[in-house]
């Protein structure tokens, strides 16, 4: 049987809110739900289609949501997106650089 050692006790641990969101997330939704009803509301008075103005509300709420809800690797969504975007730099040499040093023991 293998024994494994936990350092944390991560069922005492306490979430951060409402629905696990830190406050700054919870204002972001609540912005983000106020803006989208009154979009909905606007919109209809130009007699859209309601898919239409679904797929509008939708695409607002959630620029608005990534900016300030999801947090991948504890940045906002389009940061995240944007560094993912930017090449990756890895410098390489050669193989014979690598082992020069290198000591092999036979065991």
């Amino acid at each position: 049987m293998i024994k494994v050692e936990l350092t944390k006790n991560i069922f005492n641990q306490r979430g951060g809110g409402l629905f696990g969101l830190k406050p700054i997330q919870l204002v972001f939704a609540a912005v983000a739900v106020v803006v989208g009803g009154l979009t909905v509301l606007w919109l209809m008075q130009y007699d859209l289609s309601i898919d239409l103005i679904g797929w509008i509300v939708f695409i607002e709420m959630a620029i608005i949501i990534g900016l300030g809800v999801v947090r991948p690797g504890g940045v906002n969504l389009f940061s995240f997106l944007l560094s993912s975007l930017k090449p990756d730099t890895r410098y390489f040499c050669r193989e014979e650089d690598v082992f020069d040093d290198a000591v092999l023991e036979k065991e």
